[in-house]
């Protein structure tokens, strides 16, 4: 055997993702085919002017026409999934490219026909929302796409901030009842599983947008040189973040972009992909299996959180729950801030806090922990309201802490 036949025998089994499409394309008209048989038979004028004996002929070799198409879809059934064990990251990434290609020349030959989904098309494969994954079956979308490509950013930020409506005033219930909306907190973002084991450098985006202005809020964003170690799947990313209310109207979206630094420090994708909320809470990538946990809170509204020290120095973490939902966020850690705070002669140290924003039912409690680094630790409660703000003081291993939350609707 040649060279060349050695290499072939030992190469993968796999079919390229433009075969699988012709396949499924050939599927559909197996299965329009059977269909028409099948209600061809059924139907009043089959056995029209037709003896007994012409009648049974007629359904027999109809039957034996419609086994035959039976039988080429069974086969074709079981070619459908690819085999795409062994493909390698370069291989992958050429047939993203390939789809994106195919989807540029598609958006080319509408356009010349005047057909303006032409430019979807090519927005779809200029902003590389098309793409390949084996674990995904092939061809997916990674990231919100349900936007006008001519128009909208699918990089721009959020400019929207918190406390947008702080100094609103309501006299009664009835006046912001109507504007009490369902929320979501994202409580962790964790590699339930991954490709290349632990521990792994992870640097990256995680994006939430919602329906208020469908744009980027951030809750995970590193560049290379600022990579986290994740040692295990229980150890969730350090998020910092949203800047402002999650408001939960239609659906909410999560979208992965999530890279590691290999032994080589060779940069390789780890997860690319998009989730919706009232939907599945885990996407499955090239080389990890990402959880997503969070908590859709009923008629929520907007927690912005400030703490200042008053008097001495805090090391530590602050957390933020609600009665309801026990699961701490972590708004503050010295070990990841790498520095104490000091306040001192009256002047106070603002705690620059890595997650600000705090969705809240308006009839939850809303508690704020403060643990120093020598264990002690120290809670105030706060009762939610719809505007305007509190204020309480916390003292904990002999340093003094002024804790404020200023309260807001989140979609009036």
């Amino acid at each position: 055997m040649t060279e060349a036949g050695e290499k072939a025998k030992a190469a993968p089994k796999r079919r390229l993702w433009a075969e699988v499409q012709e396949v499924e394309a050939r599927l559909r008209v197996v299965h329009e085919k059977i269909r028409d048989l099948t209600l061809g038979m059924q139907a009043k004028d089959f056995s029209s002017g037709l003896s007994e004996e012409e009648l049974a002929a007629k359904q027999a070799k109809v039957k034996e026409e419609r086994s035959v198409w039976i039988q080429e879809y069974m086969r074709l059934s079981k070619m459908k999934l690819p085999d795409f064990s062994g493909i390698t990251e370069a291989e992958r990434a050429a047939e993203a490219e390939r789809l994106r290609q195919e989807a540029l020349e598609e958006g080319r030959r509408l356009l010349e026909a005047g057909d303006d989904r032409g430019f979807r098309r090519q927005g779809l494969a200029r902003s590389r929302v098309i793409d390949f994954d084996p674990k995904q079956g092939g061809l997916y979308h990674n990231r919100f796409c349900a936007v006008d490509f001519t128009s909208f950013d699918l990089d721009e930020e959020s400019p929207l901030g918190p406390m947008r409506y702080t100094d609103a005033v309501y006299e009664s219930e009835s006046g912001y009842k109507p504007i009490i909306s369902e929320a979501v907190n994202i409580l962790s973002v964790k590699m339930a599983s991954s490709d290349v084991g632990f521990p792994i450098y992870v640097y990256g985006t995680v994006i939430v947008r919602d329906s208020v202005d469908g744009k980027c809020v951030y809750h995970f964003h590193r560049d290379s040189h600022r990579c986290q170690r994740i040692n295990s799947e229980d150890e969730s990313l350090i998020l910092t973040g949203p800047k402002r209310g999650l408001v939960l109207l239609d659906d909410i979206y999560v979208e992965t972009d999530l890279k590691i630094k290999d032994h080589l420090g060779q940069d390789r994708e780890l997860s690319k992909g998009m989730l919706s909320i009232r939907g599945t809470g885990r996407t499955v990538n090239e080389l990890s299996t990402v959880d997503v946990t969070y908590a859709v809170v009923k008629r929520a509204v907007e927690a912005t959180i400030t703490v200042e020290v008053v008097q001495g120095v805090f090391y530590g973490k602050i957390t933020a729950y609600t009665t309801s939902i026990p699961d701490r966020l972590v708004l503050y850690d010295s070990e990841e801030a790498a520095d104490a705070v000091t306040g001192s002669d009256g002047r106070g140290a603002m705690i620059q806090l890595m997650r600000p924003v705090v969705s809240v039912y308006l009839k939850d409690l809303l508690i704020i922990t403060a643990m120093a680094g020598d264990g002690e630790s120290r809670s105030t409660v706060f009762t939610p309201r719809v505007y305007n703000g509190d204020e309480d003081q916390l003292t904990v291993s002999g340093t003094v802490m002024r804790v404020k939350v200023a309260w807001s609707v989140m979609n009036p």
